[in-house]
């Protein structure tokens, strides 16, 4: 009995450091964060902007081929040139105020990559008001 509860400490201990290694083979994009929350907007005030961090911590050098928006009231900006393994980057999007329409909005932007995750999606939501 003992023995069977020494070997079950040790596995305990062992099992979250094999947790938090992740080795992907090809690159793999990772946000900080998937979410913008803009608050209330103003469709008179100025565009507002929000920056999507991203770290390649695949293997293989990250290249973002597209980012797909819901609404022509969202403009996106990245780099093509390729985010070499362990390097970080950047999604800006801009939203247009004056072209949402009054009230809740949620959109969504597919960002399409050589990514072993596949299409990741982010969000941007908020209050448009007069």
């Amino acid at each position: 009995m003992k023995i069977l509860l020494l070997l079950l400490c040790s596995l305990v201990t062992v099992l979250p450091l094999r947790g938090e290694e992740k080795a992907y083979k090809g690159a793999h994009l990772k946000f900080d964060a998937t979410e913008c929350d803009f608050g209330e907007v103003s469709r008179r005030g100025k565009n507002k902007s929000c920056v999507f961090s991203f770290v390649n911590d695949g293997t293989e050098p990250l290249v973002i081929l597209s980012a797909t928006t819901t609404c022509s009231c969202l403009k996106t900006e990245f780099s093509r040139k390729p985010i070499a393994v362990g390097e970080s980057g950047v999604i800006r999007l801009v939203l247009e105020s004056r072209k949402i329409d009054k009230g809740i909005f949620h959109r969504i932007v597919q960002i399409r990559s050589n990514s072993v995750g596949g299409t990741e999606i982010i969000t941007i939501k908020g209050v448009s008001k007069e």
